[in-house]
Formats: structure tokens, C-alpha cells, sequence
């Protein structure tokens, strides 16, 4: 039976792998960007030639981040659409945003146009987003969704509430969408069963020992 988790308990079970377990949340950020790779190079249906990943400031841009670079180092054509504020970016996400700006990887912060691309990989917003949306978020996510491009999601399709399922104003429409350690819950409901589109559950080394107590 697969474990559903909301967006609260998932985060407790984040936490607990990072503070009682130790491994480091860097760590957890690249078994997930690793993830997410080896689903992109590993099967032959996505399209590798100029892969767009739209980013915010929060961990899921973080992820997105470290798969830009694991894609770049692969020899792909990757270009970084950061959207998030950079003020406000997490220690996680700088992190990885100064290891892209040490590869020399473009990372854009304003993108008229999607033409040209043949893979948008959104990691814009992710399971802590709640709440309506502002305008620019909205959209970014227009953007993506009119694009008419294929959409990957990291853990989450931008603009559904991970806990609940709910629209949080605009939300992406993705054709798959790479979740780590367990299903949310929001995934079994309208409209976020449907913005998953083919939904991936991957084992990242999260522990689920948080659950229990």
C-alpha cells in the first residue's frame, strides 16, 4: 500500500532525516535532483536538446538547480529560468544557484518567449506553496502551460496545494511529475490527481519514522 503523506507531515519527515537521522539537507537535495536525472536520461521519451527549468527562491528551485548542473555536466543544453527573489532564496537554493554560476550555466530572469525549447522541467514552486498567488507567479505558470511543451514536475506541479489537492489560483499541467519518498495526499484529488499527469514516486533516503510518532 503506498504511504500518503500531506505537506505538514511530509516536512516533519524531512526534518527528522536531516536533525535526528543527520544526513544533511544538501544531501537529500541531490539524491533528488539525481532522481530526477536519471528519469530524464534513463528513458527515451523526453526530448534532452534544450531543456528550460524554471526555478524559484524556495528548496524545489534548489532541486532544480542541482539538475541543471547534473544535466549540463551530462552534456545537455540547459538553461536556468530563475523566477524566485533572490533576497529570499533559502541557504539550499544559494547554494546551488553559486554552483551554477561556477559551471557557467545561463540562468535567465526574464524569458519573453519558450520557443526553442524542447523540455520545460518545473521547479518553481513546491510543496510548502499555500495560499493564492501572486500575479507573477500566475504568470509563470500561464507561461509553462501554454508553452505546449513537455512538463516535468519536481515533487509537485506548481500551483496545487500538495496537502489538499486544490488549485492555488493557476497551476501547471504537467505530463509527469517525479514526487520524492511518498505520495501527497493532494495527488488523490481534483484538480491535482489530473496535474500530476503520470506520476513517479522515487525513494530519496527520507525516513518515514516521523510518522510514527
Amino acid at each position: 500500500m503506498t504511504q500518503l503523506v500531506n505537506a505538514k507531515q511530509m516536512k516533519a519527515c524531512d526534518q527528522y532525516t536531516i536533525d535526528t537521522i543527520g544526513i544533511p539537507s544538501m544531501v537529500l537535495m541531490e539524491r533528488a535532483a539525481l532522481a530526477v536525472f536519471n528519469e530524464l536520461t534513463e528513458k527515451e521519451k523526453y526530448d534532452l536538446s534544450q531543456v528550460l527549468i524554471v526555478c524559484g527562491s524556495g528548496n524545489n528551485g534548489g532541486d532544480g538547480l542541482a539538475i541543471a548542473r547534473l544535466l549540463h555536466l551530462a552534456g545537455k543544453n540547459v538553461t536556468v529560468y530563475f523566477v524566485g527573489n533572490l533576497t529570499h532564496r533559502t541557504t539550499e537554493c544559494q547554494q546551488q544557484y553559486a554552483i551554477c554560476d561556477y559551471y557557467e550555466i545561463p540562468i535567465l530572469h526574464h524569458l519573453e518567449t519558450f520557443l526553442g525549447f524542447t523540455l520545460i522541467i518545473d521547479s518553481f514552486l513546491g510543496i510548502g506553496a499555500n495560499g493564492e498567488l501572486n500575479e507573477t507567479a500566475k504568470n509563470v505558470i500561464d507561461q509553462i502551460n501554454h508553452s505546449q511543451l513537455p512538463i516535468l514536475a519536481v515533487d509537485v506541479p506548481s500551483g496545487i496545494d500538495a496537502s489538499t489537492g486544490t488549485s492555488l489560483g493557476k497551476f501547471v499541467h504537467a505530463d509527469t511529475t517525479v514526487t520524492f519518498q511518498f505520495k501527497k495526499t493532494g495527488f488523490t484529488i481534483s484538480p491535482g490527481l489530473e496535474a500530476c499527469g503520470n506520476l513517479q514516486i522515487v525513494d530519496v533516503g527520507i525516513s518515514g519514522d516521523a510518522l510514527k510518532l
